[in-house]
């Protein structure tokens, strides 16, 4: 199918910084560019203070970087030191009553246009050279992501400009997150983003339970989940390997089930403690070290703290269980985080642990693909887990039952871009 666009990707998240929203920016725009040829891209000059990862930058696109004045960038100048801008806070940094409420604050409107990343400054600049491309280069396409909002005020001012624009607003998160109760005044934030989201032709969201949560804003919302590339297998670890990178997110995400179960079968002699580790990589060694400690599996637990990104894979890579956390509510499932996604190209075992109700979504994902199992409560786990330790025993691994082709059929990069260019065809056939 013949694809004929220019696309203008507005980006603040982009390599090389190192990010967990650059990938899905990075990835799908590659994987578009494959397909279509030339077009351009508008993000950050924060690479000068923000960690930073060598990624290869794809030779059809045009990468012009934008001044930009915002907290990260401060926080590099009042410290003295270059890429450490984009640290995390810890949870239990988060616990601070002033921390929790300054992140809340600077993610609710009309606080996220200053103080949040981007800021009043990266949006003018980014929307002023945007024009100046979008005029030169005929382009056909304005691509924005968020977080932060800042990419989407820039595509809504262009929107306002250029009425002929295709604006696709992608969202990899909620705005107004129900769970994690992320912004102040709620019912304000649901109505600033619907009147600017009314410009935006195409809305894309990473799951189906977001996409749902969109559609009382916008009328043309669709899924297109993260991409994968299936990576090779690799040499295992010797000991039954568990393992989990990534944050806690303000103890949303709960490993202490598992964790008790471990400890019960370490006790009854089920496991041999000899022969299990728990491996952990992330930010949030203090907490874990707490809740391993409290559960009496210290002697199991092995904290990598932080490590790059290709030093986290290669845990995934010979680890026999990945584990995800995530939750879930009444209000909102769904939520398919990235993790999930590198998980799935390692081939391993993913063991997914629900903090809340029953999430169809994820359910219908793990058994389609035939990722893992899906647990809420310790009880059911003490089999699956003994079973997957004496299939260690006996094999000396724990074979992968993903269905492969279904996985790249459905989920490939690839598979996604032109998912994005098909509402694109069917934008212009509308017009």
């Amino acid at each position: 199918m013949d694809y004929n666009c220019k696309f203008l990707f507005i980006y603040y998240h982009y390599p090389p910084i190192k990010n967990s929203g650059v990938y899905r920016n990075y990835f799908l725009s590659s994987a578009i560019l494959n397909i279509i040829g030339k077009s351009f891209l508008i993000t950050t000059d924060n690479r000068k203070y923000l960690p930073n990862e060598k990624l290869q930058l794809h030779t059809g696109i045009e990468k012009f970087e934008i001044f930009t004045l915002d907290y990260r960038r401060v926080a590099a100048w009042i410290s003295g030191k270059k890429n450490t801008a984009g640290a995390q806070f810890s949870e239990k940094t988060k616990e601070s009553v002033i921390v929790s409420w300054f992140i809340k604050l600077q993610r609710s409107f009309p606080f996220n246009l200053i103080l949040a990343e981007g800021g009043i400054i990266y949006i003018m600049n980014g929307y002023l050279k945007s024009c100046k491309i979008v005029r030169s280069q005929k382009v056909d396409v304005i691509f924005s992501s968020f977080m932060p909002y800042a990419d989407h005020i820039i595509a809504w001012m262009l929107k306002k400009t250029f009425p002929s624009l295709i604006w696709i607003a992608d969202f990899r998160d909620l705005h107004v997150e129900p769970i994690y109760k992320n912004v102040f005044w709620p019912e304000i934030q649901h109505k600033i983003e619907k009147y600017i989201l009314k410009n935006a032709d195409v809305i894309t969201t990473v799951s189906q339970g977001i996409s749902q949560k969109m559609q009382v804003l916008h009328q043309n919302v669709h899924t297109v989940t993260k991409g994968v590339t299936l990576r090779p297998n690799k040499q295992h670890f010797d000991k039954f390997t568990i393992h989990y990178s990534g944050s806690l997110f303000q103890q949303y995400r709960d490993p202490r089930p598992l964790f008790r179960v471990l400890s019960v079968l370490i006790q009854h002699k089920a496991i041999d403690r000899q022969k299990i580790s728990f491996l952990y990589a992330g930010k949030d060694a203090g907490l874990m070290n707490e809740w391993v400690q409290e559960c009496g599996i210290q002697d199991i637990f092995d904290c990598k703290g932080m490590v790059s990104r290709s030093e986290a894979i290669e845990m995934q890579d010979r680890a026999h269980v990945n584990l995800l956390l995530t939750s879930s509510s009444e209000e909102h499932t769904g939520l398919l985080t990235g993790k999930l996604f590198e998980y799935i190209e390692s081939g391993n075992e993913v063991l997914c642990l629900i903090n809340g109700p029953h999430d169809k979504e994820i359910e219908a994902m793990f058994t389609k693909y035939r990722l893992g199992e899906v647990h809420y409560h310790e009880e059911h786990l003490y089999k699956y887990i003994e079973d997957l330790y004496f299939e260690f025993i006996n094999c000396g691994l724990v074979k992968s039952k993903q269905l492969k082709d279904e996985i790249m059929d459905d989920m490939s990069w690839e598979r996604q871009a032109k998912r994005v260019l098909d509402l694109v065809k069917t934008v212009k056939e509308r017009i």
